[in-house]
């Protein structure tokens, strides 16, 4: 992932763009400081299956580790808000962008929930997460 800040008229408000890139089961990395504030996130599937990024905002006191080894409906007890969905075919990039508002000291997840039939594990079970932390 890269952090790209859009060049705007003098005065405007800015917002960071962070491109969430995907492989097969993972995600690259995310910037290592991400900034509080209006972000628009983009999505690019590089791998060879359906993926998508899902971004929440975890309740206080929740932890990314047990979102991670929760089931589906122990994560949604764990999730303060859903920020949004992208999802790609393989080799793809949606059409559409998520724009947020980070919130300051908040954890977020990115994840993908897809499995690759329906007895599969869903990828996020195979590690297909990450997290943020805005400062």
């Amino acid at each position: 992932m890269r952090l790209v800040e859009p060049a705007g008229a003098q005065g405007a408000s800015k917002s960071n763009q962070i491109d969430v890139v995907a492989n097969d089961y993972a995600f690259l990395p995310l910037p290592a400081s991400i900034a509080a504030g209006p972000t628009v996130f983009t999505f690019a599937n590089q791998g060879k299956v359906f993926h998508e990024v899902n971004i929440v905002r975890l309740k206080t006191g929740a932890s990314v580790a047990e979102f991670a080894k929760a089931d589906a409906l122990g994560r949604r007890a764990l999730i303060e808000r859903s920020v949004g969905i992208l999802i790609g075919g393989p080799a793809t990039r949606p059409d559409g962008r998520i724009l947020v508002n980070l919130l300051k000291g908040s954890t977020y997840v990115a994840y993908c929930q897809f499995k690759d039939m329906p007895e599969a594990p869903a990828h996020l079970m195979l590690g297909m997460y990450t997290s943020f932390t805005p400062k």
